[in-house]
């Protein structure tokens, strides 16, 4: 066992889990823990990828496992369901979070801090703040960005007066108009000739338990449907191949189209018309049309643990 403290987000990473990970170790060594890894649990989204190039971020480990009593900061999530293989036996030290609590033990009080904002950043931007500590150009950036995606550039609703103040004073130091860079950064990852099937449902996908019932529940944010239907078939074979390969009963993958403010839920599983239930719709070609749906967390699975768990 290592006497580091590897932080780290949830498995299939997006932009805020990598992003807060980064910036809080950042924070950290700044005030004096030295022995903080920032990692990723799993490969770089391109999105991600584009930010951390576009500041000059370098780019972090991948931790995808653990050995038992490491010493572990969870940011961006709080359920072992998508957390690194072994956080179970960790030595949780830390939470930073923005989701809902999804039941975890410690063996010892730990400090947490979960709040209801649009994103992990936005919690770690205000550890800068309360701290006094101005962030550096580069790690004020990555925290606007991940703020941007989780939000979608203000439009989700899971969007707060607090992510909107501190995006205010984040983009004077990096540099960026948070309109402007957010629709580049957007379409920087939103190209689908240029992701796979299998990439497109992993890059921010999430299980879930509701109930009795293991979901999987995957995002994808395109600005436009050019091209989508050339992916169709092949996308929906491999979300079932990876819900049975995963043993999810369900595994809904979002397909959100910034410009039009909506989302397609594809849905593969045993009854698949069950979670069309769950928000009062028919499920048309495996499909539940969602317009003005944008976010996963305030959207869909408050929506799916009341059903399932009713």
């Amino acid at each position: 066992m290592s006497d580091k403290i590897y932080i780290v987000g949830h498995k299939s990473p997006d932009t805020d889990s990598v992003c807060s990970a980064i910036a809080l170790a950042n924070l950290k060594k700044l005030t004096g823990t030295e022995n903080v890894v920032p990692c990723s649990a799993g490969k770089l989204n391109k999105e991600t990828e584009f930010v951390l190039n576009y500041f000059g971020v370098a780019v972090p480990e991948v931790l995808e496992s653990v050995e038992p009593k490491q010493k572990l900061i969870l940011v961006d999530h709080n359920e072992y369901g998508q957390a690194v293989a072994g956080a179970e036996q960790a030595q949780l030290v830390q939470i930073v979070d923005h989701h809902k609590v999804g039941g975890f033990q410690t063996s010892e009080p730990i400090n947490v801090r979960i709040e209801s904002v649009g994103s992990t950043c936005t919690i770690v931007a205000q550890c800068y703040k309360e701290l006094g500590i101005t962030p550096d150009k580069g790690i004020a950036g990555i925290l606007l960005s991940a703020l941007l995606s989780d939000t979608v550039i203000f439009k989700s609703p899971t969007c707060t007066p607090l992510d909107k103040e501190v995006a205010a004073y984040l983009a004077p130091i990096a540099g960026v108009e948070p309109m402007v860079y957010g629709i580049e950064m957007f379409k920087a990852s939103s190209n689908i000739a240029d992701r796979t099937p299998k990439g497109m449902i992993e890059e921010d996908l999430k299980a879930f338990t509701m109930g009795t019932h293991k979901i999987g529940i995957g995002q994808v944010s395109l600005m436009g449907m050019d091209g989508f239907e050339d992916v169709r078939a092949n996308l929906t074979a491999a979300i079932e191949a990876h819900r049975v390969a995963e043993g999810m009963e369900y595994l809904c993958l979002m397909i959100t189209d910034i410009l039009t403010d909506g989302t397609e839920l594809i849905v593969k599983g045993e009854n698949p018309e069950e979670v069309a239930k769950a928000f009062g719709k028919t499920l048309v070609a495996g499909s539940v049309a969602l317009p003005g749906v944008l976010s996963r967390k305030k959207q869909i699975v408050p929506q799916m643990t009341t059903f399932f768990q009713g």
